[in-house]
């Protein structure tokens, strides 16, 4: 519970930008303990943050007290998103 609240997701850009997940809200009760299967996260890039997503290592990273993990994604992930990032 609380990982859709607060910021406990983010895309990590090279060693040094950050990109925080938005959550859309209305997907989790927590008041009746209830956490939806699916949720829709977005990442707002500043424009260096787009320009650097193409040639950068980028990681997912989830930090939250119940669980935390960090992946690279891989190269063939990262072009095809970067295809929406174009500036």
């Amino acid at each position: 519970m609380g990982l859709d609240v607060g910021s406990h997701v983010w895309l990590q850009v090279g060693p040094e930008l950050v990109v925080p997940g938005e959550f859309e809200v209305g997907h989790s009760d927590e008041e009746n303990g209830r956490l939806a299967a699916v949720h829709f996260v977005r990442f707002a890039f500043s424009p260096e943050a787009a320009r650097a997503f193409a040639t950068s290592d980028v990681y997912l990273v989830v930090d939250h007290p119940a669980s935390r993990a960090r992946t690279r994604l891989s190269d063939e992930t990262r072009a095809e998103l970067s295809i929406g990032l174009a500036v």
